[in-house]
């Protein structure tokens, strides 16, 4: 299970997060709402030992990862926003910079992400979609339980937004939990709940036929 308990962030005198609380069980994918600047990659970064928060505590199945650093590497895959890939290597070498190459699932992982007719390209020349599912199968090489996706298919086309969609049901199915933030509809329907963000504090929409409504009604 990943646990997060009044957790609590400040840049400056400005509060960005309050008190934010919730839980995710194994098996379930979360979606993360809220307009441009909520807070939501702020909380992402911190569940993902990117960042530090101000107070609160986080578990990832009874285990403390602000107490211990490694839980952090063990428990969590994380796919920012921006590309964490190295532009300037090939799709190999940015594989093997992130130990993709020592994965038990390496072979999965090429065959899934159709990377293998693409391992000699720079990752600079890669398409947007190209270069998102490389950085899904970066994030996963010790197949961690937890992934964090943070507008995983923003800018892509459908057929990309479709395959990571299906893969992400993929690892649910293993029990995977899956933890995004997103603006596009699809997703968040695809999700099992809906978690709204708005001046720093979180709340649960009901996954219902009028959960759309309402998460349109949040965003005016």
């Amino acid at each position: 299970m990943l646990k997060v308990d009044n957790i609590s962030k400040k840049y400056g005198r400005k509060q960005v997060l309050r008190g934010i609380s919730f839980s995710i069980e194994p098996g379930q994918r979360v979606a993360i709402v809220g307009r441009n600047g909520c807070g939501k990659t702020t909380l992402m970064q911190i569940i993902s030992g990117a960042m530090k928060p101000n107070a609160g505590t986080i578990s990832f199945f009874g285990k403390d990862p602000l107490k211990r650093r490694s839980v952090f590497r063990d428990y969590i895959g994380y796919v920012p926003q921006n590309s964490p890939l190295l532009p300037e290597l090939t799709v190999k070498d940015n594989l093997k910079l992130w130990g993709v190459d020592k994965s038990r699932n390496y072979e999965y992982i090429l065959d899934r992400f159709d990377l293998r007719d693409m391992m000699k390209t720079e990752v600079r020349k890669l398409s947007g979609g190209m270069n998102k599912r490389l950085s899904i199968a970066c994030a996963i090489a010790a197949w961690p339980p937890i992934l964090l996706l943070d507008e995983p298919t923003t800018a892509l086309d459908l057929y990309y937004k479709e395959s990571i969609q299906q893969w992400l049901s993929e690892f649910n199915n293993l029990n995977g939990i899956v933890l995004l933030s997103t603006h596009e509809e699809a997703e968040i329907v695809a999700c099992d709940r809906c978690l709204f963000m708005k001046d720093g504090m979180l709340r649960e929409i009901p996954h219902d036929e009028n959960m759309m409504r309402t998460v349109r009604e949040y965003l005016n």
